[in-house]
């Protein structure tokens, strides 16, 4: 953990040396992702943003994680995190998945208002063209997050990384931006 610890003081030491530098050039943010695996990681980003102060000067939100399983890893690691409630019809076990999954987001964006949420639907990596208008209770989460972002302003970050992983849309897909169309007006 000290190895990990000194890794982020060097770039945050480096990333203000750089904004510094170059200030007469350009504005430089420094900021940082965080992802919801336990309430310990929340635990330790708190002490971390407390630590820092306003050398972290935004947060992105993201969520990699479901069951504390990664899902952004490769499919074999997705489907796991996926069929983990095996006990469930497939149905069933993908609401829980959509819906554990938007709960976590829901949890991170409440306990820490990041500036920017990352890659809102990374939940469905590995089936783009899942619908979450086919998951009742997953996509009054899905809503949920999307109204309480906007309400605090939040940003919502557009990855085009969705595109080498063969999707059509960037992140978000078209329905969650359906969705943030409709709540920001």
């Amino acid at each position: 953990m000290d190895a990990l610890r000194k890794q982020f003081d060097d770039y945050l030491d480096e990333a203000h040396r750089l904004k510094s530098k170059y200030a007469s050039e350009i504005t430089l943010l420094v900021g940082m992702e965080t992802d919801f695996i336990t309430n310990a990681d929340l635990d330790h980003l708190d002490a971390l943003l407390k630590r820092e102060g306003p050398r972290a000067e935004y947060l992105v939100g993201s969520v990699h994680h479901v069951y504390e399983i990664p899902i952004d890893i490769d499919f074999a690691t997705f489907h796991k995190a996926l069929r983990s409630e095996a006990s469930l019809t497939e149905q069933d076990a993908q609401e829980k998945f959509l819906s554990t999954y938007f709960d976590a987001q829901h949890h991170l964006l409440r306990r820490f208002h990041p500036e920017i949420v990352g890659h809102f639907d990374l939940c469905r990596l590995y089936n783009p063209t899942l619908l979450f208008s086919d998951y009742p209770s997953a996509y009054e989460k899905m809503e949920r997050n999307v109204k309480y972002a906007i309400e605090y302003g939040a940003l919502f970050e557009i990855n085009a990384a969705a595109f080498r992983k063969n999707w059509e849309t960037a992140y978000p897909g078209p329905d969650v931006v359906e969705v943030y169309h409709r709540s920001s007006f």
